[in-house]
């Protein structure tokens, strides 16, 4: 297992800034996932998504699971968050993302993702990383396929939002 992690660095891709998200995006955050049909294709998200949720997102999971927002370079907005959550074993890591509804379709995910994914391989040193997908969400088993993931398997997972279990693809990317 990995004792300590590698400080979350900026990165800048062709159109977004992905940096640490903060308590200055506690507005953007909930705006985001407070959205029915962004949470309801999540599975750690709540809703609704209270304040408490956002400190836990900031003080827990952020510190311990490499986490970036997802910035908008031409106007300094916050559109989305994207993040490796390490598996216990410190080999391997599952993406996840979200992204604003009104900036769906326009390749943000996977331009995120790409960046991410070459982190996770390059500078945190995975071997595999691990991503999965609600059945009823397929444009992001698109993303990911673009990405190079291919099926791994089936499984059900918890939606927080939804208040239940759904079923998923999970997918992997080899290094």
């Amino acid at each position: 297992m990995r004792s300590k992690l590698p400080a979350i660095v900026s990165r800048d891709t062709e159109r977004l800034h992905l940096r640490p998200p903060g308590e200055q995006d506690a507005d953007a955050i909930i705006g985001i996932v407070s959205d029915w049909e962004v949470a309801r294709r999540l599975g750690r998200i709540p809703l609704p998504y209270t304040g408490a949720d956002l400190c836990y997102f900031l003080d827990q999971v952020v510190p311990n699971e490499p986490t970036w927002a997802i910035v908008w370079r031409e106007n300094c907005r916050l559109i989305g968050i994207i993040g490796l959550v390490p598996a216990r074993t410190g080999d391997s890591a599952e993406l996840g993302y979200y992204v604003a509804r009104d900036c769906w379709g326009r390749g943000i995910a996977t331009e995120a993702a790409r960046e991410i994914i070459k982190l996770g391989f390059d500078c945190y040193g995975y071997s595999k990383l691990t991503a999965g997908y609600h059945e009823d969400n397929p444009a992001s088993g698109r993303v990911l396929a673009k990405l190079g993931f291919v099926v791994a398997g089936t499984s059900i997972r918890p939606c927080l939002a939804a208040g239940t279990d759904k079923p998923c693809v999970d997918m992997e990317c080899l290094r």
